[in-house]
């Protein structure tokens, strides 16, 4: 028996554990690969179970590397592969990305000084672009707005469908919305004004979330955004477990699509507390569990709160931190920092000048039209 002849479920099976960069060139195999990996069904399974890559987002130079991390023996950082967005509507070679937000291997992507106030839906691994015309507010709000991606399943079709959020930053916060099929905006209620939100946010099976503050009881609160309802929510967190945490003193990452991660800075205290929820779904409890602490590494002076991967199995966070140069050098630099639980520095990515941000990428296959 060829591998092209095996029972359907076993073939899956098999590709499931094919990272999404290799299985779009399988389906050139055969028609019957081709119909599969093109399947809705198998790309949302593949997504799942793919294996997890970091990204870092070089934003001033418009670069986009996919990052290898060896925890094993020696460990080391390497980067495998730049990203390109290749498209002729990016008609200015000095056009950058402004902001980046994640969702299911998608990436959204604002352009900085793009007179066409558009933005793109990108997805990496398959070069799909998708441009969305800022509307009326878009240049108005170059400088003031805040963009997220985020999905839901589309009931009628299986499909997942992919709305951007933006979130104007005047004396009111002001929200407005548009399916990326529509490529029209509307105003949405916000989350009461109440609430202050810390923007930094993070994406986990296709809701936002951010670290917020009820500015009438003080305290703080993880916030998250329902693309299908458009609602926000309100998860607090609890006060005899974290008493007087100031909202400049909290972070989020997610870990393997399944969790969120938060980092902890106690008031008055160095050492930084790692936490991990369990699996979030629609229950409001959210239950955190600390799983270890980290210092600062010598010769760091700050950490860049909101830019952190942590893994779990191995207890290591992966940290973007501002560090002194050389004394033959100028200013600061950012580097990034692989740290163990006992805290000991095991790697360290260069310094560079340029903004970083660390995402848990994975490549899918996911298609949006």
């Amino acid at each position: 028996m060829i591998i092209s002849d095996l029972p359907g479920d076993l073939l899956e099976e098999i590709l499931y554990r094919v990272p999404a960069t290799s299985v779009k060139r399988l389906r050139s195999v055969c028609k019957r690969w081709n119909r599969l990996v093109n399947d809705n069904r198998f790309i949302r399974k593949l997504l799942d179970k793919a294996a997890k890559q970091f990204l870092i987002l070089d934003l001033k130079e418009f670069r986009v590397f996919s990052m290898s991390v060896n925890l094993h023996g020696i460990p080391s950082i390497e980067v495998i592969d730049q990203l390109s967005l290749n498209d002729s509507q990016l008609i200015s070679a000095q056009s950058n990305i402004g902001q980046v937000s994640y969702c299911d291997g998608l990436l959204l992507c604002t352009i900085k000084d793009d007179d066409t106030r558009r933005i793109v839906v990108w997805n990496p691994c398959t070069g799909q672009t998708k441009w969305i015309h800022g509307g009326d507010r878009g240049k108005q709000s170059e400088c003031t707005s805040i963009y997220t991606l985020g999905s839901y399943q589309d009931n009628k079709s299986g499909n997942n469908s992919y709305k951007v959020l933006r979130m104007i930053c005047h004396v009111v916060l002001e929200l407005e919305i548009c399916d990326i099929n529509s490529n029209s905006w509307r105003k949405i209620d916000g989350p009461g004004s109440n609430i202050l939100l810390k923007f930094c946010s993070v994406s986990l099976k296709g809701k936002t979330y951010w670290f917020g503050k009820d500015r009438n009881k003080e305290h703080v609160c993880l916030v998250s955004f329902d693309y299908e309802r458009e609602r926000f929510e309100l998860l607090f967190l609890d006060p005899c477990q974290f008493p007087n945490v100031l909202l400049k003193d909290v972070a989020l990452s997610v870990v393997r699509e399944e969790k969120l991660s938060m980092l902890l800075q106690r008031p008055q205290a160095l050492r930084k507390e790692i936490w991990l929820t369990s699996k979030i779904d629609e229950t409001k409890a959210v239950s955190w569990i600390k799983v270890f602490t980290v210092d600062y590494p010598e010769s760091i002076i700050g950490f860049l709160m909101g830019y952190f991967l942590v893994d779990e199995e191995k207890k290591a966070v992966l940290m973007c931190c501002l560090k002194w140069n050389e004394p033959w050098c100028k200013g600061m630099s950012k580097s990034i920092y692989v740290v163990g639980e006992n805290n000991r520095v095991l790697a360290e990515f260069g310094a560079s000048h340029s903004s970083r941000r660390l995402y848990n990428y994975v490549p899918s296959l996911i298609q949006f039209h």
